[in-house]
Parts: structure tokens; C-alpha cells; sequence
């Protein structure tokens, strides 16, 4: 049970700090995903 507890609480910190990554950086990942397109 401790285990799972574990596992719980790392996969929904990880949630949490990509929607936040996410909402804090918009700019970077639009960024990113234009220069691959320029790449092509």
C-alpha cells in the first residue's frame, strides 16, 4: 500500500508541474515547434 501511495503522489506531481510548465512557458513550445517546421 505504501508503494502505491508512492507512485500516486509522484504521477500526479508530475501532472501538476507539466500543467504548470506548460502555463508558464506557452512562448517556448510554440517556438520550438515553429523551427522544426522550418527545418522541413
Amino acid at each position: 500500500m505504501h508503494l502505491m501511495c508512492e507512485r500516486l503522489t509522484s504521477v500526479f506531481a508530475g501532472v501538476l508541474v507539466g500543467l504548470w510548465y506548460g502555463k508558464t512557458f506557452p512562448e517556448d513550445t510554440k517556438a520550438k515547434d515553429s523551427s522544426k517546421d522550418k527545418k522541413k
